[in-house]
């Protein structure tokens, strides 16, 4: 035998020999000019915002498995890679690495800084994924902060804008006052926070008083109108009157159908601006503004001294015993509520008037819509969430984002008259803050312009991932080769954000969809049920980082855990789960050695036997990997790879091992034994030899290190693909006639259900495995006898018995005599 098969274990350190190998002979390189089937993967581009940890292992070896399997097919799949460092999280990264906020640097230097930093995170990521074996070409790498992707935000960016697509608009927007920027929609979770239920009396004209609950009395100098159901019953007599809140601002008393007459006193106070609906009043019943939080998040010209410059809930405290003091404050009563906070620091969002580009997708909803039907969507429940979230959009999507990192806004204004100034196409990706626009408009100089000061949401970037896969613009061959891409793998998380906006961007530029299928991961939880974070790794509550779990149970154990839950379903990490794949490589190790240690003097290109001629229990096995091809294909179609690896196991640990290895030992190991053994005996070898190769294909989409390792070590020699990577997957039942095996099923089954037999009376008698018996005795109806003797050799083989005897009976039973 090879001596690389006189290892106890796979040696671990092949792995890196085989990426190695993988790299140098384009295992997993894309071909532009193949005529072959393209399938293309829309990869997402992890954020380069910290250390990654074993969440993303999980989701992203899921869709990595899909694309070994297509390979394996003979697509020819274009699986590039990527990194979204730019934008926010990269920059808060940064902020914290250094110790200081990007305002003490010019923006310049503080970008200088952040290209440094995320070029190492870049540099391990790398190393990280090309560890776990992750089968991308590395030639399609891209940066979301390089030149290349720049030019394609601006040129989306301007494209829209010169569409009537994205527009700026002086207006209120959801604001972020710990970063500083403003925020869309989708970057706002829901939190529940520990509050307070307060009711304050306001003052009618004839002196009668009317109470008022409210969450947040710090805006009470904001307080523009106060507004009733136009049937509440208490109220009707009030509408059109005035009211003076108990700071001495007297307001309209205002019907609308949107107060909810249960809700609290069902007497509202409009404040610009509490929340949405203060939003919606103001424009619809032209209120006033009065603006009393900066951007800080502080209070500004509220008209009470003691609350400018408090934050919300320092002002909030000081109104409350303002309040008491008067005797306006009815009562207080704690209550917990959820809370919009960003979802990046968990900060509550204000609403700010504040200019910002929008790109305007109220109005384009339903074809939003129309797209999701065009895609499958895996697991197809996932389709729901994304209608829903599109379904309840309240705002366009806010683009522009007032912080130092990211794609500039490329476009320039006249002090003179305010309008836009664009770039010229050649200068992008532009600076604004750096250049100056080549079509400089009449009458003007350097000193009459001036530039966007915002960058653009990170969003806004990464949603444009098919067009930046497909070449950013610049090659039609590839854009015409992989666009619209056929998988988006995405974590559920994000089809708020990522999809949605892939979506709307496509529809857009393309007018299509971006993609024929996504398929929608879960998440990793920590032990209590918390989302793992990159804070929550190794010393913290989470599991170990990636690279020691890599290092502590090899690339191909990892792998087998993240392929474990159903898709689209959150997990809670369990460390047995990896051990299990150990175990897993461990057995195939031990089976291929066995396997091909019966085949040392079995040549495949000389000794093959021809699948009629071959020992039924040789055809069965060939049988059993074409249906289970067929159920692995399945599963993988479906994008199930949870379920396409259960049917491995089933196959592998059960027909496989157990039953398959054990019935013919005794043909490859004592041929001599048995009538014509030396034909049965290359029987067995041709079974074996293709078993053992289709169990390594089965296995190589989940574990490609180990099944490569066994087939560069043995079958390379035979076999024209110089990687088991290149090979064709195993073929299903297609063009066979199944009933015509039904008699072998049957006869197998039988075998299979005696085996069982024997073991059971071995053990319960104490009878050693290795001990020979004179006779088996086997009883049952004349059809399971009659099923059981094309069997006969392997049936004595495995019994140990030199005598088989056949006895009719009603029940299918056994008896060993010694």
């Amino acid at each position: 035998m090879h001596e690389f098969f006189e290892n106890k274990h796979f040696p671990q350190e092949e792995e890196g020999r085989l990426q190695d190998l993988w790299e140098q002979n384009g295992i997993n390189a894309f071909d532009l000019d193949s005529p072959a089937q393209v399938y293309s993967i829309d990869t997402p581009p992890p954020t380069v915002s910290g250390n990654m940890h074993i969440g993303h292992i999980f989701s992203y070896t899921q869709a990595e498995v899909l694309a070994r399997y297509k390979r394996m097919q003979g697509l020819n799949v274009f699986y590039p890679f990527g990194f979204d460092d730019n934008g926010l999280p990269t920059e808060r990264l940064v902020e914290k690495q250094i110790g200081h906020k990007a305002n003490e640097f010019t923006r310049e230097e503080f970008t200088d800084k952040c290209l440094e930093i995320t070029e190492g995170y870049r540099r391990k990521f790398k190393e990280l994924w090309r560890s776990l074996g992750l089968s991308v070409d590395w030639r399609y790498e891209y940066s979301t902060i390089s030149p290349e992707v720049r030019r394609t935000s601006q040129a989306s960016f301007l494209s829209l804008l010169k569409q009537g697509n994205a527009v700026r608009v002086d207006s209120p927007t959801l604001w972020c006052p710990e970063c500083g920027t403003a925020v869309a929609q989708a970057e706002v979770d829901d939190k529940e926070l520990s509050s307070s239920f307060h009711t304050i009396k306001f003052t009618l004209e004839d002196g009668c008083s009317v109470n008022i609950a409210t969450t947040r009395p710090e805006l009470l100098p904001a307080c523009v109108a106060v507004f009733v159901h136009p049937e509440d019953e208490r109220y009707k007599n009030l509408i059109g009157k005035n009211i003076t809140t108990p700071l001495g601002d007297t307001v309209k008393i205002i019907a609308d159908d949107a107060v909810s007459i249960n809700k609290g006193t069902g007497v509202v106070m409009c404040c610009s601006y509490g929340d949405e609906q203060d939003m919606k009043w103001i424009k619809e019943h032209h209120l006033p503004e009065k603006v009393i939080i900066g951007k800080d998040g502080r209070m500004v010209d509220s008209g009470i001294d003691e609350i400018n410059g408090a934050s919300c809930n320092k002002a909030r405290a000081i109104i409350i015993d303002k309040l008491k003091t008067s005797g306006d404050l009815i009562d207080s009563i704690p209550i917990k509520h959820d809370v919009g906070v960003h979802e990046r620091c968990g900060t509550p969002i204000e609403i700010i008037p504040i200019a910002q580009w929008f790109i305007k997708i109220m109005e384009m909803r339903d074809k939003l819509i129309a797209r999701a039907d065009e895609i499958k969507w895996h697991p197809p429940y996932m389709k729901e969430r994304y209608l829903q979230w599109v379904s309840n959009l309240k705002w366009d999507w806010a683009i522009s984002r007032q912080r130092y990192y990211g794609v500039p806004i490329p476009v320039w204004y006249s002090k003179k008259t305010g309008e836009i100034i664009f770039p010229d196409e050649s200068q992008l990706p532009v600076d604004p803050h750096a250049e100056l626009p080549l079509n400089m408009p009449a009458e003007h100089t350097a000193d009459d312009i001036i530039a966007d000061s915002d960058v653009l949401d990170t969003w806004a970037t990464s949603s444009l991932t098919p067009q930046i896969n497909a070449g950013c613009g610049q090659n039609a061959d590839l854009h015409n080769r992989v666009y619209p891409m056929d998988l988006r793998p995405q974590a559920h998380d994000i089809i708020r954000t990522w999809a949605l906006y892939t979506i709307v961007m496509s529809e857009l530029h393309e007018q299509s969809a971006p993609w024929s299928n996504i398929m929608i991961s879960g998440h990793v939880l920590a032990r209590k049920g918390e989302k793992l974070s990159k804070s929550k790794g190794a010393g913290g509550k989470g599991p170990e980082s990636p690279e020691e779990l890599i290092a502590k149970y090899s690339a191909d154990a990892v792998r087998y855990w993240a392929c474990g839950a159903s898709l689209g379903k959150d997990v809670v990490f369990d460390e047995n789960e990896i051990l299990k794949g150990k175990k897993l490589i461990t057995k195939l190790w031990n089976a291929a050695k066995f396997s091909i240690g019966n085949l040392e003097d079995f040549d495949p290109t000389k000794d093959m036997v021809a699948e009629s001629d071959m020992e039924p229990t040789d055809q069965w096995l060939l049988l059993r990997i074409r249906e289970v091809a067929d159920l692995m294909n399945s599963t993988f179609e479906k994008y199930e790879v949870g379920s396409g690896r259960q049917e491995f196991e089933n196959f592998f640990w059960k027909d496989f091992c157990d039953n398959y290895l054990e019935m013919v030992k005794t043909r490859l190991r004592s041929p001599e034994l048995i009538e014509g053994g030396e034909k049965k005996k290359r029987s067995a070898q041709t079974a074996l030899y293709l078993g053992l190769k289709a169990v390594l294909q089965f296995i190589a989409p989940y574990m490609p290190h180990v099944s490569d390792g066994i087939y560069q070590h043995y079958y390379k020699k035979y076999e024209p693909e110089s990687s088991l990577h290149k090979t064709k997957y195993p073929q299903g039942m297609e063009g066979v006639d199944g009933s015509e095996h039904e008699s072998l099923r049957f006869g197998m089954n039988n075998f299979i259900t005696l085996i069982g037999n024997i073991r059971r009376i071995r053990t319960t008698e104490r009878i050693a495995f290795s001990t020979e018996s004179e006779t088996l005795e086997i009883y049952g109806p004349t059809k399971i006898l009659e099923s059981l003797k094309p069997f006969i050799d392997d049936i004595k083989g495995f019994s140990k018995a030199k005598n088989i005897q056949f006895i009719e009976g009603e029940s299918f039973d056994v008896k060993i005599i010694q």
